[in-house]
């Protein structure tokens, strides 16, 4: 609540607000200092004979101040003719506003234009992002926005907040508010009166009828009461009135009524128990149909957002964002899976609960997710952007979170930054909700002069190049003489060998670009993709949105086999090579997750299989990277056999083989409250890895998806799986006798079984030690020895020694 120091203070704005509204009228039509020539001048006088805006007391209008939420409110109420079309018992404010604003608040609820989850703030200034719903309910079309088709094509679309991301596209298409001419948005900008006089002029011609939401004609009746039955075949619904009486209302023949406060429009948007106001003709058909509440019982789920012991008050974020405040009563029973014993104590912020009440108070808390939304600080060890996850070490705990393509990015020094620009081993503080990561930020790290662009024109007589960085700012570059300049693997091509529209990798040396390479690719997703009309929108890697035609005779080459267009999908990442404005390649990307068998380092060749026990041999030549940790030049010998490898394809193209970390070790404590595996790894450290969503068990040819499949004892074989979360491979235990001692420079050992003996391929680094724990080496492996040995894939990785 506000204190009365607060609302004392904001008496003189309130009065000033209230004389800016009421002194409204032709005879305030001309306002001292909006001078003919001012670009809305027009509007703000129509605006005021109208009635929907007035000026100050001296005479003024101020359209370049800012104009607050609840001007903006009382704006579009009066622009919308509800003072005289509205009737009936009006929703009742649980918010502060002004008192000259609260009958048309109160108009703006029962529309529908604020509702109760906006969080909405009287005194707030209105910015462009929030002024773009406003608008889109006036006119409506709020259920386009709710369907959540197309993001809006802005340079800085990332910086929207997600509620409104949708809305302003809406707003876009109608054009009820439009962008800057730098193709940005600016979703923060506080929005002038004059700016909302505009939007709101717009608005007018696109609403549906000349009292608000209805089909032109003025109502003549309200019905106000909850809908009891819904008849759409015979387009009629039951309400009871407040008195018990049951009313039959029918839609005329053919009529399109919009529903204020429903996702859906019609009778299919109302449900038995709605609260609707219903504005009926002079014939007594329908008109217009409010939903003003939807009936549920008070919610019992939702996050942890405060947690007040000595006010005995527990508050709850529910899944609208709302937050809903609990009274606790004076003994709470705590429950968690796993928890022995737990208390009010070991709740706290982000945690996911829920709640038993009587009596209106909290008398039970089931724990159900522990830290569901929270702020976290960690190291980046995994990205993958094909996947859309990342992987932090958080306080040594290794943690996955799902990771958006549109999350916000920020990089200190960077005016624009992308989920491609952050990097593993980046320091990042993340804020997380429901388990993906909706903000982050770098800390520690500048920009270098490393960045990827466009091309956009090359002059190869005075050797400079225009390119437009991911910010849609243009910059010409001189290119130096000894330039090394790579394109499609040429490393001996020239600046002539560039073209307009190629994504280019770039760095400078005191300004001027020393070093560029491209392969002639665009890269990015397929967002949609219609076959038949050979058309497709694809989002690129720089967060710009096109449309390309694909050529008839395109070629599409996968890994996978497919190679046809009405093969390709939603979602997929593309390499895209055009000619002109056609698409006549699509190369598509594919990930194997594979087992070195053998290292060929002669020919430049890894012999692996992968998960399917398929094998095949990765050339780590022609352009295709070879990545290893920890070693900046690596080379086919580093690859050790046993290692497991991550090998991406640009269509049937090897493009890299990255030589994956998995953790190997054995499980000593489940967390079922927590969903995290605490490891002993064979290293001798010992870490904690979350079984967040999208983990798996894997023991033998079974899968699971639960934490209770795994064992206090198990060795497992940890790594990121593609779809999110981790995958545990559970190593298989054989306990036997060796049948030789095994030789020290050897890279097997043999075991007895039943009359003879089998071999069995050593990991290069396997863990060989005793049943207390002592770390042995293979001298100690002497035939007759009895041993337990763990391995995956007919490959061991741990000798136990007994």
């Amino acid at each position: 609540m506000r204190n009365r120091s607060l609302l004392k203070g904001l008496w003189v704005m309130s009065l000033t607000l209230l004389l800016s509204i009421f002194f409204s009228g032709a005879a305030w039509a001309d306002f001292s200092d909006v001078k003919p020539d001012h670009w809305a001048a027009n509007i703000i006088k129509t605006m005021s004979d109208r009635g929907v805006i007035g000026g100050y007391p001296d005479g003024t209008f101020r359209p370049n101040n800012t104009v607050s939420q609840v001007d903006a409110i009382c704006m579009a109420v009066r622009a919308m003719g509800l003072q005289t079309s509205s009737s009936g018992t009006l929703p009742q404010i649980t918010f502060p506003v002004p008192s000259y604003a609260e009958n048309d608040v109160k108009l703006a609820l029962q529309q529908g234009l604020i509702k109760d989850t906006d969080q909405f703030s009287a005194y707030s200034a209105a910015n462009r992002a929030w002024v773009a719903r406003l608008l889109v309910r006036m006119i409506g079309k709020e259920a386009e926005a709710e369907e959540k088709l197309l993001m809006p094509v802005f340079t800085d679309t990332f910086k929207i907040p997600d509620w409104a991301v949708y809305y302003v596209r809406v707003a876009q298409d109608y054009d009820l508010i439009a962008g800057y001419p730098d193709n940005s948005f600016k979703p923060d900008r506080e929005v002038t009166r004059a700016e909302m006089v505009s939007f709101l002029s717009r608005a007018s011609n696109e609403l549906p009828g000349t009292s608000g939401y209805n089909t032109g004609q003025q109502v003549s009746s309200t019905v106000n009461g909850l809908v009891v039955k819904v008849y759409p075949e015979l387009s009629a619904f039951v309400v009871e009135e407040a008195g018990g009486n049951l009313r039959t209302l029918y839609l005329p023949d053919s009529a399109s009524v919009s529903v204020v406060g429903s996702s859906a429009q019609g009778l299919n948007a109302l449900q038995p128990g709605d609260e609707v106001s219903v504005g009926l003709d002079a014939q007594g058909y329908v008109l217009s149909i409010n939903v003003k509440s939807r009936s549920s019982s008070l919610a019992t789920e939702g996050i942890v957002y405060d947690l007040d012991m000595e006010t005995g008050l527990l508050t709850l974020q529910l899944s609208d964002n709302r937050l809903q405040p609990y009274r606790l009563s004076s003994m709470v029973n705590v429950t968690a899976q796993g928890v022995r014993l737990p208390t009010l104590n070991d709740i706290t912020t982000g945690d996911r609960v829920k709640v038993t009440i009587e009596d209106d108070q909290v008398i039970a808390i089931e724990i159900l997710e522990v830290a569901s939304r929270l702020t976290v600080t960690g190291k980046i060890i995994t990205l993958n952007t094909d996947k859309n996850f990342i992987n932090l070490e958080v306080n040594g705990k290794l943690c996955v979170y799902s990771l958006p393509a549109d999350v916000r990015v920020n990089i200190s020094g960077m005016t624009s930054a992308y989920v491609s620009d952050l990097q593993e081993g980046d320091t990042v503080s993340a804020t997380i909700n429901d388990g993906e990561v909706t903000s982050i930020t770098v800390s520690g790290r500048q920009v270098e002069n490393d960045f990827t662009a466009t091309v956009m024109a090359v002059d190869t007589t005075n050797d400079r190049i225009t390119l437009k960085d991911r910010t849609g700012t243009l910059k010409v570059y001189d290119v130096l003489s000894n330039a090394r300049i790579i394109v499609d693997d040429d490393d001996d091509a020239e600046l002539s060998d560039l073209k307009k529209d190629m994504d280019v990798k770039i760095r400078l040396f005191n300004g001027d670009i020393i070093y560029l390479e491209t392969d002639n690719k665009i890269g990015g997703i397929i967002t949609s993709i219609d076959s038949d009309s050979l058309i497709m929108e694809f989002q690129r890697d720089n967060g710009d949105r096109e449309t390309y035609f694909i050529a008839k005779n395109v070629d599409v080459d996968s890994k996978d086999n497919r190679d046809e267009v009405d093969e390709l999908r939603r979602g997929d990442y593309a390499y895209l090579v055009l000619s002109g404005d056609k698409v006549i390649e699509i190369d598509l990307r594919s990930t194997l997750i594979c087992r070195v068998e053998t290292v060929r380092d002669s020919l430049n060749r890894l012999d692996v299989v992968d998960e399917e026990g398929d094998s095949e041999r990765l050339y780590i030549r022609d352009g295709a990277e070879l990545i290893i940790p920890g070693i900046t030049y690596p080379d086919v010998a580093d690859v050790n056999k046993g290692d497991l490898v991550r090998a991406v394809f640009s269509g049937s193209d090897l493009k890299s083989v990255e030589v994956l970390n998995p953790l190997y070790g054995q499980v000593t404590f489940l967390d079922t409250t927590r969903s995290t595996v605490s490891l002993k790894l064979f290293n001798g450290k010992t870490t904690t890895v979350s079984f967040s969503n999208g983990s798996k068990v894997e023991n033998g040819s079974k899968v699971y998806s639960t934490l209770s499949a795994l064992a206090i004892g198990d060795r497992v074989e940890v790594i990121e799986n593609d779809d999110g979360g981790y995958v545990f491979r559970v190593m298989e235990k054989v306990s036997s006798k060796l049948a030789f001692s095994a030789d020290v420079n050897g890279d097997s050992i043999y075991l007895v079984e039943g009359n003879s003996w089998r071999r069995y391929d050593l990991q290069d680094n396997v863990y060989i030690h005793n049943t207390s724990g002592t770390t042995l080496g293979k001298t100690n492996l002497n035939s007759g020895y009895k041993v337990s040995v763990y391995m995956l894939w007919d490959m061991i990785y741990e000798i136990v020694l007994e």
